[in-house]
């Protein structure tokens, strides 16, 4: 298994090199970058399922507990060129695993607000390219909680203070129909929705990191670009 996830930024490489070269854009469309309206933000809507592998319930008990989260992000695009967009990006989620087997006898909830900075490059080359592959990284910061009625609760707001890198891929459905995509541009002023698959994983900073809330999964998403 462990040598299967290593394999996963590798895979990503190869899933964005060809999205790139798939995107390529012909002698037509080797156009100026315009746009109806400005563009100067994304809007990100993601759902993900999460395990905290590394996370101490109890002293030296980690579990393999499956839960749910969801991510709201917001990013500033500065750049928007023949050559790209970079985005400057930063969100607020919401994660739980609930009812956790902490012992034979006892349950616990964790509760986790993400909290993450960073910067993304798109290979976003024409507009109304129908696959956009992309990279990010940044700083990844949590707060948790955990709750229990049965005993193994860990009282207080904790925190963890890590880093990510993720990669993905964003299926533009204004290429699907143009007109509608401008009318939208026109009267509300989004020039782009997107459906988006990424992966994402975070480390801490230090391996002796009392919260790790290190993790890796996919996540499905929604883009609005404005």
């Amino acid at each position: 298994m462990k040598s299967n996830l290593k394999k996963i930024p590798a895979l990503f490489c190869v899933l964005f090199f060809a999205g790139v070269s798939f995107a390529a854009p012909t002698s037509s469309q080797r156009e100026k970058y315009v746009y109806e309206s400005p563009l100067d933000l994304g809007l990100d809507l993601q759902a993900y399922r999460v395990r905290f592998k590394n996370y101490s319930w109890a002293p030296n008990t980690s579990l393999d507990k499956e839960g749910f989260g969801f991510n709201l992000g917001l990013e500033l695009i500065p750049v928007v060129s023949v050559v790209g967009k970079i985005g400057l990006s930063g969100g607020l989620g919401f994660a739980s695993v609930a009812d956790a087997n902490v012992t034979s006898s006892s349950q616990a909830t964790l509760y986790v607000v993400p909290i993450y900075f960073g910067l993304t490059y798109r290979a976003d080359l024409f507009k109304n390219q129908v696959i956009v592959p992309f990279v990010s990284g940044g700083l990844d910061f949590g707060f948790s909680t955990q709750a229990s009625k049965t005993g193994a609760t860990q009282s207080g707001v904790r925190t963890y203070d890590g880093y990510y890198y993720s990669g993905g891929v964003e299926l533009c459905l204004n290429a699907f129909d143009p007109a509608s995509g401008r009318e939208l541009d026109s009267r509300v002023g989004i020039n782009g929705v997107y459906l988006v698959i990424l992966y994402t994983q975070s480390e801490p900073f230090y391996s002796s990191e009392t919260v790790n809330l290190s993790h890796r999964e996919f996540r499905l998403g929604v883009r609005f670009e404005i």
